[in-house]
């Protein structure tokens, strides 16, 4: 829907700005490369954008991003489907009586593309554990990973193709769409960066 289409392109427009302008701001700070890359996992959107990022400052700190930003995708699924689930049965449309949870309910708001990710994971890490040391252990993550940069811009572009970028940032800011993703995503930068340091200065 036009809608969501909005929302995702707000996210990618500042999501490039914060992919460049994060690992900068860690290296002007100097920041340690475990932490700056916990920092850009946890505040960074999208997979490979975190990956760019936290490869501006060290090998070390793309490791970390990387761990990071996996195990929030992980979570992901679970999150979004509660959310979905709740805001469909306490926001029912005007003469409407709001639907009760049933399983599916669940199905039908659930992200697909957490199983897929979740399938693909496994399976990637059992075959390269298995040929763990052979040219194919190191040759297949690099093919999935390039894969998966080409499947990313298809799907960009097709947004792209749709976005009127005058309309968007009008309308998104008549809406306060990009009003509350910048609140947001400030509290999530910060609340990261916190939770960066804790996890390596004061729970270690």
């Amino acid at each position: 829907s036009e809608e969501v289409a909005l929302a995702i392109s707000v996210v990618a427009f500042f999501t490039i700005i914060f992919t460049f302008l994060q690992p900068y701001l860690a290296i002007a700070a100097g920041m340690p490369d475990e932490v700056a890359g916990a920092w850009i996992g946890g505040s960074v959107d999208q997979t490979g954008n975190v990956i760019v990022s936290a490869a501006i400052i060290s090998e070390e700190a793309t490791e970390v991003a990387a761990i990071v930003k996996m195990v929030l995708n992980a979570g992901l699924g679970v999150m979004a489907s509660v959310i979905a689930c709740y805001w469909s049965m306490c926001h029912a449309s005007e003469g409407e009586k709001s639907p009760k949870f049933s399983f599916v309910m669940l199905w039908d708001k659930f992200p697909k593309f957490t199983l897929g990710f979740i399938i693909t994971s496994v399976i990637l890490t059992g075959i390269v554990k298995e040929r763990d040391g052979t040219l194919e252990s190191e040759a297949l993550p690099r093919a999935v990973s390039t894969l998966n940069k080409w499947w990313f811009a298809i799907a960009f572009c097709g947004i792209g193709l749709t976005t009127d970028l005058k309309k968007l940032f009008r309308e998104a800011w008549k809406s306060g769409v990009i009003q509350v993703y910048l609140v947001a995503n400030t509290l999530d930068i910060f609340l990261a960066l916190g939770l960066s340091y804790l996890a390596y200065f004061v729970m270690v």
